[in-house]
Order: C-alpha cells, then structure tokens, then sequence
C-alpha cells in the first residue's frame, strides 16, 4: 500500500521531475528515488570493496607476493 506525501521543490528540480520518463508526477518521483537509492547502494558496495582491497597489507605478504612474481617471471623465461 502506498502513503500519499506532500513534498516542496524547487523549481529547477521540479522541471527535472517532470522531463523524466514517466506517466505522473508521483511515479517518476518514485522511480528516481529508487534509482537514487540503488545507486548508493552500490557506491557504497564499490567503496567498501575499494577499501577492503587497498588496506594495508602486511609487509610479510608483500614481500611473499613480489616472491612469487619473481619465481613466475623466471619459469615464464626458461627455455626447458
């Protein structure tokens, strides 16, 4: 069930609401700010992701990890 609101906008955002696709005011307020809402989400999801992916990584598995590039690099250039 839908709750009927009332909201106050400015014009310039007003005429944006009324260019957007859609049959009436109230469903392309809807889904604009659905669109809105999943776009945060997934700003978010993208940050979060970022975030986890560039913390510090500890110098034991830095070390271990440029290791490895070196061992494959070397088995990448044998002849045998």
């Amino acid at each position: 069930m839908k709750h009927r609101v009332t909201i106050t906008l400015d014009p310039d955002l007003l005429e944006a609401v009324d260019r957007a696709p859609g049959d009436n005011r109230s469903e392309k307020i809807e889904q604009l700010l659905q669109e809105a809402l999943a776009g945060r989400g997934h700003a978010r999801w993208v940050a979060e992701l970022r975030a986890f992916y560039h913390a510090g990584v500890e110098p034991a598995d830095r070390a271990e990890d440029v290791e490895w590039q070196r061992l494959a690099a070397e088995a990448f250039d044998r002849s045998d």
